[in-house]
């Protein structure tokens, strides 16, 4: 146990120490400034914890991951992509006829950190056409072939670096360069000319997504050849393009209208992963001593960690007793865990990781939850210092002993680390900008996998106590 006092550069804290909130005891109302000490205990308590394979995930996305990609110690990751359409609201029919419709086209854009693997690996990406509409939950494990029929394939279009339908196009400002990636796919001319034939007999079926739905469930993706190469889409669209009929009987101007992938429709990917034999083998070989865990994404092994919430408590208690102090506040409890180094590694680690009971993870994700720093909490990477780090968690130890019966449970102690995407928003105004954290999902935008070290993980307590009054 080490003297806080001792550290010069965190002196300032005893400003704000009565002000804290985190009382661990409800002995005495406040600190008398002249007796309080701060401690800071880097506790020895040790993890443990196994990794569990999970082969589904909630998927709902506009971005979809397509392609096939085998890596060492990873595995065999399988793509396809279902999803229905927002439609567009208005065909321009005067002086159009089915006739003069050019062409129907999927478009999926993305940027060249969106791909993970070989870029010249050519591959074949069929589209079909599904004969039901999507239903919810949406699960990465959904079965595709409830939905579309094999026999219904629309479109099949070879993609890779060299290949026509894959386009380089570069947005320069004089500050940066943006560089971004298209596959342009051709879908038959009747599908164009059944939408357009179904706007013109009946409008309001493109009045909503579900209606549209029922009329054009929507498609299906998959590739069928190829492997070395995963893509995260972060735009995708069905344009269709036709030509209108002047005054004169000639062909005039070519229009198009979009129909794209917005969030407002459902989409889901839908994932396949065969782990490796490598990582089979270092999965039995943690799980039987217990100090290493595995964070894969999109599917795969999930850290369950056995947090030591009681031993942190009773440790914490006892070094109160022994001081013989009176009152104690919780400052601050930090938990950091780093990754095992591998200067092999092909893919890197997931960027974020939350915290929550494992009990409670499917219904975090399924109500959209957001972390609210005392049952959740979420740790990004630091690639410099190889960590993951939570910060402070010290309000889930509070949280604890808050409570009717402060006794802990398994449950409170039975922890599951998840690959998450964390989405912020930005506010500026004339005095101030906030960032906030409006979404958090389960991590799919390309494959990822670290090893944690648990034998590693650092728990730190500050905390505040005040000596008997003589």
């Amino acid at each position: 146990m080490i003297k806080l006092l001792k550290y010069l550069t965190v002196l300032c804290c005893c400003i704000s120490i009565v002000a804290c909130d985190d009382e661990i005891t409800t002995i005495g109302s406040s600190l008398n400034d002249s007796l309080i000490e701060i401690t800071v205990d880097s506790t020895s308590i040790k993890l443990s914890g196994k990794s569990e394979f999970n082969d589904s995930i909630m998927g709902r996305t506009t971005d979809p991951l397509i392609g096939n990609l085998t890596v060492k110690g990873y595995g065999t990751l399988r793509t396809g992509y279902l999803t229905q359409f927002m439609p567009t609201l208005n065909i321009d029919t005067t002086n159009v006829t089915p006739s003069t419709l050019d062409s129907i086209k999927l478009y999926m854009s993305y940027y060249n950190e969106d791909l993970t693997g070989d870029s010249l690996a050519p591959m074949v990406l069929n589209v079909y056409e599904l004969d039901k509409t999507i239903k919810s939950p949406l699960y990465t494990n959904i079965n595709p072939l409830d939905y579309y029929s094999p026999d219904n394939l629309i479109a099949s279009q070879v993609f890779g670096s060299s290949t026509d339908g894959f386009v380089d196009k570069n947005n320069s400002t004089e500050n940066n360069t943006v560089t971004y990636k298209r596959i342009d796919v051709k879908l038959p001319i009747e599908l164009g000319e059944k939408i357009f034939n179904k706007y013109k007999e009946d409008p309001e079926v493109f009045s909503m997504p579900s209606e549209f739905a029922k009329f054009f469930p929507g498609i299906y993706m998959n590739t069928s050849y190829g492997n070395g190469r995963m893509v995260n889409i972060k735009g995708m669209f069905m344009t269709m393009h036709y030509r209108t009929i002047d005054e004169k009987g000639e062909i005039d101007t070519l229009s198009y209208n979009y129909m794209g992938v917005t969030p407002e429709v459902s989409s889901i990917n839908h994932f396949t992963l065969t782990p490796d034999e490598e990582l089979l083998s270092k999965v039995e070989e943690y799980n039987a001593a217990g100090n290493k865990v595995i964070a894969q994404a999109p599917v795969g092994y999930i850290p369950i960690i056995k947090f030591p919430a009681g031993n942190i408590i009773k440790k914490y208690q006892e070094k109160l007793e022994e001081s013989n102090r009176i009152q104690n506040i919780l400052n601050y409890l930090s938990f950091t865990i780093p990754v095992v180094a591998d200067e092999n590694a092909m893919l890197a680690p997931p960027q974020y990781l939350l915290f929550v009971r494992a009990s409670q993870a499917k219904d975090f994700f399924e109500q959209k939850l957001l972390p609210d720093d005392i049952n959740t909490m979420y740790a990004t990477y630091d690639k410099n210092k190889g960590v993951y780090n939570f910060g402070d968690i010290s309000n889930y130890i509070a949280s604890i002993l808050k409570r009717e019966d402060p006794t802990v449970t398994e449950d409170d102690e039975t922890i599951a680390l998840i690959p998450v995407s964390v989405f912020s928003e930005t506010n500026s105004s004339y005095y101030e900008t906030t960032t906030s954290v409006v979404s958090v999902t389960p991590y799919s935008a390309s494959p990822a996998i670290a090893t944690l070290d648990l034998d590693g993980a650092q728990i730190k307590i500050i905390y505040t106590t005040q000596k008997p009054i003589d």
